[in-house]
């Protein structure tokens, strides 16, 4: 027999059951507390037999839920009680948000707002399996930057930190690295103060820290999340100073060492594509995000047209037609950046 319960509130007791269904960081209640403070936060629990089968945890914001079980892979017959239970509770949710899910849908009332990707890396047991996978170039070249490393400096030390042994300033220094690098690069960065600062809070529960020091400053480092067997990145870069020992790759290969020696599966350098997740071997998988509305209303057509022409001028963005474009602005960022720096 099939028992749904919908309650207020984080579903604290089921932290454990989240962490084994759904092998997700963000569908962990420490995420959600971290992240989503202003959402007035509700799960949905399916029972068969007494025996619970699936937890689904929401957000309500104005008059729009977002469903917070993401990177995962749920049946469609759950989404549609899931959505269908939502607009009969709250009466002025018009909107509900599903994010990066595994699974493609087709439901009523819906449309794909946009696709992701989540690049994974399967691991094997033990370290020197996935040398010998990797292409020779890259084998030889991080093997040779790291030898070259310890010898140029006496003073190298690689750090790992987890949970609560994550210092503030560790966080705030590797993502300032990271701003740094993509300004240098004519790139704006995508990490804000408050970003840092969740980062951090979020660390204190389930992270894991790999950085390296030379004579006591930090100057690569990896921010990542470890749950179950699954590795989540979050952030990575290291001092251009150093640029020449291709330090962030040897700074992520030091992590993927240590996610192998915890015994880990899968190594998730999440969204999107480059070609520096495909030469560590990471494979591409497909994420969906969907808006679900409660009618087909104005904003239903006005939101589905405006995602239309936001992805049309994205890929024109992106064309090779637009590349000289991309090029000179590109250039002038970093113009500027180096007049300040």
């Amino acid at each position: 027999m099939i028992l749904i319960k919908w309650l207020n509130g984080l579903p604290i007791e089921y932290e454990s059951f989240l962490l084994e269904k759904y092998d997700s960081f963000i569908t962990t209640c420490h995420y959600i507390e971290v992240n989503y403070p202003d959402y007035d936060i509700n799960y949905f629990t399916v029972h068969d037999d007494g025996e619970l089968i699936e937890l689904l945890v929401y957000g309500n914001r104005g008059n729009t839920a977002r469903c917070f079980n993401s990177l995962t892979s749920i049946d469609q017959s759950v989404i549609c009680e899931f959505t269908k239970n939502i607009f009969l509770k709250h009466p002025s949710v018009k909107k509900i948000e599903i994010e990066a899910s595994y699974k493609e849908y087709s439901l009523k009332k819906s449309f794909l707002s946009f696709k992701s990707d989540d690049q994974i890396l399967e691991l094997p047991s033990i370290l020197e399996e996935y040398y010998k996978e990797l292409g020779s170039n890259t084998r030889h070249r991080v093997k040779s930057k790291r030898r070259s490393l310890l010898q140029d400096f006496q003073n190298v030390k690689f750090i790992i930190k987890y949970g609560n042994e994550i210092d503030e300033s560790i966080i705030n220094k590797i993502v300032e690295l990271n701003c740094v690098r993509m300004r240098s690069k004519g790139t704006v960065p995508g990490i804000s103060d408050e970003d840092s600062k969740n980062i951090y809070k979020y660390s204190q529960y389930y992270g894991c820290v790999v950085y390296i020091e030379i004579d006591g400053v930090l100057v690569a480092g990896c921010i990542a999340t470890l749950l179950n067997k699954d590795v989540f990145l979050h952030v990575f870069s290291h001092d251009n100073s150093f640029s020449k020992y291709n330090l962030g790759e040897v700074c992520m290969l030091h992590l993927i060492q240590t996610s192998i020696e915890n015994n880990m599966l899968f190594f998730h350098f999440l969204w999107g594509r480059s070609e520096f997740k495909k030469r560590l071997l990471a494979k591409h998988h497909e994420l969906y995000f969907y808006y679900i509305y409660r009618s087909y209303s104005i904003d239903y057509f006005f939101t589905r047209s405006k995602i239309l022409i936001f992805n049309i001028l994205t890929r024109v963005e992106k064309s090779k037609f637009t590349m000289y474009l991309r090029g000179k602005i590109k250039s002038y960022r970093i113009k500027k950046w180096m007049e300040k720096s």
